[in-house]
């Protein structure tokens, strides 16, 4: 559905910018879902912090390919410009990853710091 609408506002012919877009896109929502699966596999099998797979090297990734995704779909519709839309979102984004990050430093402590040591946001 999502394909079919981005087909309809795409002008012109293929350039750098749209190639790029375009891959930001498929490399966003494959990794955010990957992420999504791995964080709903690992909560479903015991409670507990998750730092496997896509999480062992990005703490936050559902909300830093999500932003991937939307980057890649501006650059795709040919506004880039559209990425300054962006900054309210990732203003949020990274205000609830640091809430996050402070309740779980509060409920795992020494782990979750460790874990946070040898990762990127």
């Amino acid at each position: 559905m999502v394909a079919a609408w981005m087909a309809t506002q795409r002008e012109g012919p293929w350039s750098f910018v749209r190639l790029l877009g375009l891959a930001l896109i498929l490399v966003g929502l494959a990794v955010l879902t990957l992420a999504r699966i791995q964080f709903e596999r690992e909560l479903s099998t015991q409670l507990g912090l998750v730092t496997h797979g896509v999480y062992s090297r990005v703490r936050h990734p559902i909300y830093m390919f999500s932003s991937v995704a939307f980057a890649g779909l501006f650059l795709y519709l040919g506004k880039p410009l559209g990425i300054l839309g962006l900054l309210p979102f990732q203003i949020v984004l990274f205000q609830l990853a640091r809430r996050e990050e402070r309740d779980l430093e509060q409920h795992y402590g020494e782990q979750y710091r460790s874990y946070k040591q040898q990762t990127w946001f």
